[in-house]
């Protein structure tokens, strides 16, 4: 494996408070994407989501080269179990979403949302079906500001659209990780310390002839085939879409201060 091009930019400009991360090492590559947290709990003096994507990045680099996906999954779950404290409540447990090469296997191996790209590969799997409950809700709470007459930057700086969805934001731990045949199409894959259903493991083996992939957070909308079409294309949605309500639909807009409304990072990998 070849890094092309890889950057990870934090989206209130500070690398040390970002919750993204990117794994390069000799048999795995991949992208690390903490979720942003909610609670305001500190773990070892950062956020939830940074802790869990840090231990992730160091646990990925010791994975076994020929590792299955179920088993990757498994130490990187144990890896966080064992780095959260004891007795943790429910709701405030933090997670990340991994998306990893495995250069021995020729596999992707998905948790989550960061997506990935190649050529012939199979349409993005867009968002999860809880997170489509809360744009769209996030959403119409925001048009209804804007139709009585708040201004986009009042709302922005003060987001009743996400006030709005919060309790369900914070609920959602339940469906992550839970079994499909209980929670249906709500439940979804996270890496938080809990066992990860085989159902909400998604492997993508590469074809032959495939020589190139790119892997990225959702902070990018789009992964396009170079970073600067993938960073041009979001600044165009984000000048264009700033409270995230239309291009751009999200759980978040750009609060004040910062640069995008999510961390991102792009990977681009010559195999």
């Amino acid at each position: 494996m070849r890094v092309v091009e890889s950057s990870t930019v934090a989206k209130n400009g500070s690398p040390e408070g970002g919750e993204d991360g990117i794994v390069l090492g000799d048999h795995y590559a991949g992208v690390v994407d903490g979720a942003t947290d909610k609670t305001g709990r500190r773990f070892a003096g950062v956020s939830g989501g940074r802790f869990v994507m840090l231990t992730l990045k160091d646990a990925a680099l010791g994975l076994p080269p020929g590792a299955t996906a179920r088993e990757a999954v498994d130490r990187l779950t144990s890896a966080v179990a064992e780095a959260l404290p004891d007795g943790l409540p429910e709701l405030d447990r933090p997670s990340a979403a991994v998306t990893l090469f495995s250069r021995a296997r020729r596999e992707i191996w998905q948790i989550g949302d960061v997506g990935f790209s190649f050529p012939g590969a199979p349409a993005p799997q867009g968002q999860k079906k809880v997170d489509r409950i809360n744009v769209e809700m996030r959403a119409a709470v925001l048009r209804a500001e804007l139709l009585r007459g708040t201004s986009a930057d009042e709302l922005a700086a003060e987001d009743p659209g996400r006030a709005a969805i919060m309790p369900l934001l914070t609920r959602q731990v339940h469906f992550a990780n839970a079994d499909p045949r209980q929670a249906g199409e709500l439940a979804y894959g996270t890496l938080d310390g809990r066992r990860v259903p085989d159902a909400l493991i998604r492997v993508t083996t590469l074809p032959a002839g495939v020589h190139e992939l790119i892997i990225g957070s959702d902070g990018y909308p789009e992964l396009l085939g170079t970073l600067s079409e993938s960073e041009r294309h979001l600044k165009i949605l984000l000048a264009d879409d700033p409270l995230c309500i239309d291009g751009l639909a999200g759980t978040k807009g750009v609060a004040p201060g910062n640069e995008s409304y999510d961390d991102r990072s792009y990977l681009r990998l010559e195999l």
